[in-house]
């Protein structure tokens, strides 16, 4: 039988070698840190982003709810839908008339007075 001798590595050698464990394991950080679409920072500005989307959602619900309200107000409310015609539109009741007492320039004078 052979007997077969296990070589032990020199200090040097291992000196290299855990130099380059070093390097390796500071490049798999600095990717995980980094990397483009997947790393952390890129991670954390996804997180923003979706809290900001979040938060826009909260509001449109919101509104919407709002308008959804104002839907059926002006279709099952009739002082509502009288208000919004008048104040938006302007319009009248039949043998309504308007006075504008808002401020206007002062009357000119005629030529031949």
């Amino acid at each position: 039988m052979k007997k077969t001798s296990k070589k032990r590595i020199s200090s040097r050698q291992q000196g290299c070698l855990l130099k380059l464990i070093f390097v390796l394991v500071l490049g798999a950080v600095v990717w995980i840190v980094f990397s483009p679409g997947t790393g952390l920072f890129s991670l954390m500005g996804h997180r923003t982003e979706l809290e900001r989307l979040q938060e826009k959602t909260v509001e449109l619900e919101k509104e919407n709810n709002d308008l959804q309200k104002e839907i059926n107000q002006l279709q099952n409310d009739p002082d509502y839908l009288e208000k919004v015609a008048r104040k938006e539109y302007g319009l009248l009741k039949k043998n309504e008339r308007v006075f504008d007492f808002s401020k206007s320039t002062a009357p000119r004078k005629s030529e031949k007075d």
